[in-house]
């Protein structure tokens, strides 16, 4: 349970560091798991063999940004790796979305019940040569559903620190409405010392950006309008990290773009608790539900 002086702080700040939540084996199981996915690569997978949504190096495009990469472009000499559903290639990631302790702070931040999962999301930045992933908020990138998935979970599997590219936070700022598109105008903050200087979208808006420092095996939540975003990693470790984006049983299918699209298996305006297999259901009735037992052979 979230105690209510953590309830408060997330409703005040719209996000929380909830401390330790994972063991040590299952943040190693996890970085072993990522490990081995991006030795496979986005094209190494097998015909027929479970893989990721989207896997891609966000450098690759360079330049102008590609028309779903939200976050302003990666240069070409930076890399940030982007997997989309990682827990359908992996059997700790996909358990990882079922954590019970995880599915019951959801739970107690957004006052629903019943809570499924959108997509999980891997963001990896490279020692060295690791890309901003530059300011925005979370639910306006999601058009596929509504209302907006008000809570993240956002895991390290690598301590996130300032210096290889923690995320940075606005308090407060989830309670200003849709503010992306001024956020676009924002995408060319990318050091570490450029980051800090995000501009409010209006002048009641007082926009003082705070890092957040999770270590491994803690957990970080955001309210899906917080504004964040993270700087470049130029420190010699690595930063990876997981967000699994959840929805409440009040989330229905719009119509519109997004990778998970193509997965959606109900109408425009149904219910998305019956989408289908690639949004698993992790509590019902306000009790977490049991990850599915690995397949016998």
């Amino acid at each position: 349970m979230i105690s209510k002086q953590k309830l408060d702080q997330f409703a005040r700040d719209g996000f929380l560091n909830a401390g330790p939540v994972l063991a040590l084996a299952e943040v190693e199981e996890l970085s072993r798991e990522l490990d081995r996915i991006l030795a496979i690569g986005p094209e190494g997978f097998a015909p027929g063999d479970p893989k990721p949504v989207l896997f891609r190096d966000l450098s690759k495009f360079g330049g102008p940004k590609p028309a779903d990469d939200p976050y302003g472009g990666t240069p070409k000499d930076r890399a940030v790796w982007q997997i989309v559903n990682i827990w359908e290639a992996s059997p700790a990631f996909e358990r990882l979305l079922f954590q019970p302790d995880i599915v019951r702070a959801i739970s107690d931040m957004t006052g629903f019940k019943d809570l499924q999962v959108w997509h999980d999301q891997v963001q990896y930045k490279p020692a060295g040569h690791g890309a901003a992933t530059a300011w925005h908020q979370d639910a306006p990138l999601w058009p596929s559903i509504e209302p907006m998935t008000p809570v993240s979970a956002w895991i390290p599997l690598d301590d996130a620190e300032v210096d290889n590219g923690c995320m940075w936070m606005v308090p407060g700022s989830h309670r200003w409405g849709n503010q992306m598109e001024h956020l676009r105008t924002q995408a060319a903050l990318q050091t570490l010392a450029e980051f800090p200087n995000v501009q409010p979208s209006a002048p009641s808006q007082q926009a003082v950006a705070r890092p957040c420092p999770v270590k491994r095996g803690e957990v970080h939540f955001h309210h899906s309008l917080t504004w964040h975003g993270s700087p470049q990693n130029n420190s010699t470790r690595p930063r990876r990290a997981v967000a699994i984006h959840y929805m409440t049983s009040e989330a229905r299918f719009t119509g519109r773009e997004h990778p998970m699209k193509q997965f959606i298996e109900v109408e425009v305006n149904g219910p998305m608790l019956n989408a289908g297999p690639h949004f698993p259901i992790v509590c019902r009735e306000g009790k977490p539900v049991a990850p599915p037992k690995p397949a016998t052979v």
